[in-house]
């Protein structure tokens, strides 16, 4: 199995595009996966693309590492680029990296979706079975740790952290998934919270 980082080129206006390939067989005719490559060549015609390996790994993890510094910020943004998304394994590791506000808005735009799924769930038939009650239940199991740019301190489970945010007008968004960089022990950088640190410190799978 090779591990690669290739480059496809536009041999008519010269706009690029980088990705990674794990296969038995180099010349196995793959052109990307990327939304804006793939439209690219069905424009132009795969004819008038040029492929080329510009770097190899020996293990895929390596070649996740690899696509990750090669396609950062300054090629996502670059006009000339069909690349749309960050490399790496995590997309959303990529945009808070280079784009936290847009990485702010992906997560608000995730919780209002799941919002809106949650409310199709929830009907009264739901209630009336006791699913908010195991809902308050499942939260339980889960403490957090929140310090806030004041310094205040509060030890609260999942669903007392939802009632402390609505209590103070915070969004339990931004800092449930603040909790997240609990292992990094960084804190919120930007915005309206900036300051705030929130750390998981207890779950199922947490001792």
């Amino acid at each position: 199995m090779r591990h690669i980082i290739y480059k496809i080129t536009n041999n008519i206006n010269g706009k690029y595009y980088i990705g990674r390939h794990s296969t038995n067989n180099i010349d196995d005719g793959y052109m990307g996966s990327g939304i804006g490559i793939k439209n690219a060549i069905s424009k132009y015609g795969i004819e008038n693309f040029t492929k080329e390996t510009i770097a190899e790994t020996e293990t895929s993890d390596l070649l996740w590492e690899l696509e990750k510094e090669l396609v950062n910020e300054e090629v996502v943004k670059d006009k000339k680029s069909y690349n749309m998304c960050y490399g790496g394994k995590h997309y959303l590791h990529g945009l808070k990296e280079y784009d936290y506000e847009k990485f702010l808005d992906h997560q608000k735009m995730a919780a209002k979706l799941g919002g809106e799924e949650s409310k199709k769930i929830r009907t009264t038939e739901w209630h009336k079975k006791g699913g908010s009650a195991s809902s308050k239940k499942r939260s339980s199991n889960y403490v957090y740790r929140i310090q806030t740019n004041l310094n205040e301190l509060f030890v609260v489970n999942g669903w007392q952290f939802k009632e402390l945010c609505k209590e103070k007008g915070w969004n339990h968004d931004t800092l449930y998934w603040s909790s997240t960089k609990h292992k990094t022990n960084e804190g919120i950088t930007r915005g309206k919270h900036k300051g705030f640190k929130v750390e998981l410190i207890k779950s199922p799978n947490i001792n």
